[in-house]
């Protein structure tokens, strides 16, 4: 009998978890892990006045609001002085681009539900915990398990998920059409070649008891080989420590390239590389691999900034890639939370790879993000607010492409069709307040905005892309793909639509 890891248990790298906020600062994570806690905590102040005056009067306050608040002992803390900038007060350049070295992986968090452990791990001790989790991922043997227990952090580990009950029979892995994509939900999505698979931004999180029976997540136990994983960019649910350490550490894995570690962008490679990972490659825009009978490309990425014009800080931003992968009889493109900022438009890209040959399939945000940047400390962008101008505090912003956007996206590749991805998806993704909630479903989110009720701001159901498809009447269609779902994709004929067994989604439609 071979052996894997429950679906319930989530896994989190920390550098720290002495509090309960602690425990939800992933390391790697440069908007909500530990680098940003200090900027994060001077918001604090702002979010209880805006909370007692209501959007409507803190809109027309805003700019005293925020002088207010930068006078404020906590965040004047973190100025320069009394040097101002577009009507802003200047934050210290070691606020801003902090010593990545500061923050070391420290913690291993496994939880289920309201059973948590927190696990130290030495600098040294990280490569056989990532191995551990690679080897249940895969299913491991009682004999492997007895060899990796040589380590006794390892020994440890073992026994105590033994005893939570972490420890369940593997039953093999999910057909991956080929060539096509499987999604797993969110932004993750696997694509397969006749000969390698590469991984899109691997984000695994758990199930609950209140779920309902038969629709579980996508975990990699599921996938089964993985040659190579594409990183878009470095927020949370994009770049997550603790479902890459569920991985090979040989596997490939190309990053953005960050110059140096900023309040905004994670060094992704030095996180890694701290983990044990030996085979990760930053790769700047235009940069191209080739995986087995795959080629990748690093696209540039435009969008999901404090503002689409210029910030406070020129050299401040977050950095990221689109991607393009190619072989022989299929292609795809991956726009997760892209759209304009000031440095381009994701419509100058797209016309740029068209002049390549056309992409079958775009799998890209929806979200739209339509968000008045004063009002940033409510969602997990707290951050970005210190790099908005005075005269934007109020002035909507679109931080990423919309269902029009993506579908004009998709039009200009020369794309069949358009896979909305991005924003949740299912249970697990709807706990943590991303994405819109279906009727049926009977928890509550933990945080977040994620409510039953779609933000078509913010939120919009996936089908809205097919209603804009309509009335467009032109253009790629719609192709909407539930977790778990995958395309094997057949030339100039329909794609075939795979629905696994165990994974049948169990929603009615929207309202």
């Amino acid at each position: 009998m071979r052996i894997t890891l429950h679906r319930g248990v989530s896994l989190a790298v920390l550098a720290s978890a002495r509090t309960e906020a602690e425990h939800h600062e992933d390391l790697g994570c440069s908007i909500q892990g530990p680098a940003s806690r200090p900027v994060r905590r001077a918001h604090v102040a702002l979010k209880r006045q805006l909370a007692v005056l209501g959007p409507d009067r803190a809109l027309r306050e805003a700019r005293s609001l925020v002088r207010w608040l930068e006078e404020t002992p906590r965040y004047a803390a973190l100025c320069e002085g009394k040097k101002r900038r577009g009507g802003r007060r200047v934050l210290r350049r070691e606020v801003l681009f902090p010593d990545a070295r500061r923050h070391q992986p420290r913690v291993l968090h496994l939880r289920q539900e309201q059973l948590g452990l927190d696990v130290p791990v030495g600098k040294g001790e990280w490569p056989a915990i990532s191995d551990l989790f690679a080897a249940l991922a895969r299913g491991a043997s009682r004999a492997e398990l007895r060899t990796l227990s040589a380590v006794p952090a390892v020994a440890e580990l073992i026994n105590d998920m033994a005893g939570a009950g972490w420890l369940v029979r593997h039953e093999g892995a999910l057909e991956i059409p080929s060539p096509g994509a499987l999604f797993a939900g969110h932004n993750t999505v696997l694509v397969a070649g006749r000969e390698a698979r590469v991984l899109v931004d691997p984000y695994f999180r758990p199930m609950s008891g209140i779920d309902l029976p038969g629709y579980p997540p996508v975990h990699p136990r599921d996938l089964g080989q993985i040659d190579a994983v594409l990183i878009t960019h470095s927020h949370g649910d994009h770049f997550h420590l603790g479902s890459l350490l569920q991985l090979p550490r040989d596997t490939r894995i190309f990053v953005p390239a960050v110059e140096r570690e900023s309040l905004f962008s994670t060094d992704c490679a030095l996180r890694l590389g701290q983990l044990g990972f030996t085979r990760v490659e930053p790769l700047c825009w235009g940069e191209e691999r080739q995986v087995g009978d795959l080629t990748v490309r690093a696209l540039p990425f435009h969008g999901e900034q404090p503002t689409d014009e210029q910030g406070l800080y020129p050299d401040l931003f977050n950095e990221g890639n689109t991607w393009l992968v190619r072989t022989p009889g299929f292609s795809a493109a991956f726009f997760a939370d892209a759209g304009h900022d000031v440095r381009g438009n994701m419509r100058t890209v797209c016309r740029r790879v068209r002049e390549e040959g056309p992409v079958d399939v775009l799998f890209c945000g929806v979200r739209g993000f339509r968000l008045k940047p004063l009002f940033f400390g409510f969602t997990t962008l707290d951050a970005f607010l210190v790099d908005v101008p005075r005269n934007a505090l109020t002035r909507p912003q679109q931080l990423m492409a919309g269902p029009e956007e993506a579908l004009e996206f998709g039009e200009l590749l020369g794309a069949r069709y358009v896979v909305p991805c991005a924003d949740g998806g299912a249970p697990w993704y709807w706990r943590e307040g991303m994405g819109p909630r279906y009727p049926g479903y009977p928890g509550e989110p933990v945080s977040g905005a994620s409510t039953l009720d779609e933000n078509p701001d913010a939120d919009p159901y996936p089908e809205r892309l097919e209603q804009i498809h309509r009335q467009r009447r032109r253009g790629p269609r719609a192709l909407l793909l539930r977790p778990g779902e995958g395309v094997r994709w057949q030339g100039r004929k329909a794609p075939a639509l795979i629905r696994q067994p165990g994974f049948l989604w169990p929603f009615a439609g929207s309202p």
